[in-house]
């Protein structure tokens, strides 16, 4: 809990503090370990503190000016549709859970990082890349390794392991 937090105030703060990139997105250990789970949860925190960056739209739509004398000074404002509508432009989460604890329990207690795991193993099994290189570049680039290969003495490690050798086999 301690290290989301941390996470998510860093984003803040340097975002805040007016930087146009921020860094370590997807990080653990200081840049030692990388996730994708903790890239996705990491997305979603910046994509928030972007959102607040943004600012505000006021005017007497958003301030729910008819609402507020409509219901008055002693109603409450949550179930009122308007406000669910203007709640739901600030909540478009993804990953992370926004329902009560008794509706979070009933839904089997989901876990953040567990969620991203799963996010991540489906954009994984269902995107498709499309390969930015011509296959005359790929091509160069493999004749490169492998020309350094032979020079290195390493060459003989792919011998019977060739449709290991390139990650990228199927793209062309």
């Amino acid at each position: 809990m301690q290290a989301g937090a941390e996470r998510a105030l860093n984003r803040l703060m340097t975002a805040l503090a007016g930087a146009s990139v921020l860094f370590g997105q997807g990080m653990l250990e200081t840049g030692i370990t990388f996730d994708i789970p903790t890239l996705l949860v990491d997305d979603e925190v910046i994509d928030y503190v972007l959102r607040m960056l943004a600012g505000f739209k006021v005017d007497a739509t958003t301030l729910c000016t008819d609402m507020i004398k409509e219901v008055g000074p002693f109603g409450t404002y949550l179930a009122e549709m308007d406000t669910m509508e203007h709640l739901g432009e600030l909540s478009t989460y993804r990953l992370m859970n926004r329902e009560n604890y008794d509706m979070w329990v009933r839904s089997g207690k989901p876990d953040l990082y567990e969620q991203a795991r799963e996010r991540a193993k489906e954009i994984l099994a269902t995107h498709k890349q499309k390969n930015p290189l011509s296959p005359a570049q790929v091509k160069a680039i493999r004749d490169i390794l492998v020309e350094a290969e032979e020079e290195l003495g390493v060459a003989d490690f792919w011998k019977g392991k060739e449709d290991k050798r390139f990650i990228d086999n199927n793209l062309f």
